[in-house]
């Protein structure tokens, strides 16, 4: 009944993260805490076999936008927060992938050094190093640096900033570098399928990870030409269909299949199936003039200031520690 308990939490009418799952009658919390992190196991197996979408599914019960019983493991809650970004990813609902990979990697910025000593502080480190190639592919797709902390956001311009450029560009470095971040930062992909027992010598280990990759690169293949759409739109709050083409060296019906394979690939279905928009911005066509709508983001003047606050207590204690010394 785990499910359901989750979903009368959600409504308020059970307790059962506060309490640990303690609450209930014959004591026991084993076959409660036992379903919960099975849901966990099956984003994780799903993720594994390439069925992101019941995955996701699996997990639903589950508020991740809570604490919850699976964030008193460090393991637990840095695993499951990969898998489920990844196979947002996958689904191309980056916002929701960014922002999750945004909170994970900014908690483990903030409580790494309380787990040196943890032996799970190896796994931590190799996923916190996935995440961040994962985070930079992310917002090469889909540009949403509002969503990024800004000590996220130096961590990840320290190790790919590089990368990012050249993912950018969509040439053959770009592929090369997708490849790499995809290879390097995916899970260990597994196919259903019984091994082939009359061929012996025939190795099929691969096989499942070769079709994730390729799927991806050929969701970015298809991609290749929103990144020069974005950078003019930006330029612009209207254009005419006749001067972007110009500007992009293109007759004015291929550029209206690039307009709406953007407007198709910026949008992404979510768990309950409500369409979501994953752009930065947004435009009509009105006569064949292009008008672009630019979300404008909420200015945190509060968190600013309370950061560096912080940071010029932190250097006054600093300083206070040398003149001791």
């Amino acid at each position: 009944m785990i499910a359901q308990i989750l979903e009368r939490e959600k409504e308020g009418l059970e307790s059962f993260t506060a309490t640990d799952g303690y609450d209930y009658q014959g004591g026991s919390n084993v076959l409660k805490v036992l379903g919960y992190y099975s849901m966990i196991g099956l984003l994780r197996i799903h993720c594994l076999l390439g069925d992101y979408h019941t995955g996701l599914k699996c997990l639903a019960p589950i508020n991740l936008n809570q604490q919850g019983v699976y964030t008193i493991v460090i393991g637990s809650h840095i695993s499951t927060i990969y898998h489920y970004g990844f196979a947002n990813l996958m689904m191309r609902r980056y916002v929701d992938a960014t922002k999750e990979f945004n909170k994970i990697l900014l908690y483990i910025i903030k409580y790494k050094q309380y787990h040196q000593k943890s032996p799970q502080y190896d796994q931590i480190l190799k996923k916190n190093e996935q995440m961040y190639a994962l985070l930079a592919i992310c917002l090469s797709l889909c540009p949403q640096n509002k969503l990024i902390d800004e000590n996220v956001s130096t961590q990840l311009k320290e190790k790919y900033n590089d990368k990012m450029t050249k993912m950018q560009r969509f040439d053959d470095e770009a592929y090369a570098a997708y490849d790499e971040l995809f290879s390097y930062a995916c899970p260990k992909f597994i196919t259903p399928s019984p091994p082939v027992l009359d061929q012996p010598l025939t190795n099929y280990n691969q096989d499942a990870y070769r079709l994730q990759l390729k799927l991806f690169l050929y969701e970015v293949k298809q991609q290749q030409l929103l990144s020069g759409i974005r950078s003019y739109l930006k330029l612009y709050s209207a254009i005419t269909i006749t001067k972007l083409a110009q500007y992009m060296e293109m007759d004015e019906a291929t550029l209206r299949s690039i307009l709406m394979t953007y407007k198709h690939k910026m949008h992404a279905v979510d768990s309950n199936g409500k369409i979501l928009s994953s752009a930065d911005f947004d435009f009509y066509i009105n006569e064949d003039v292009i008008h672009v709508v630019e979300s404008k983001s909420t200015k945190r003047h509060g968190d600013y200031f309370l950061r560096q606050i912080l940071k010029f207590e932190e250097t006054i204690a600093e300083l206070d520690k040398v003149q001791l010394d």
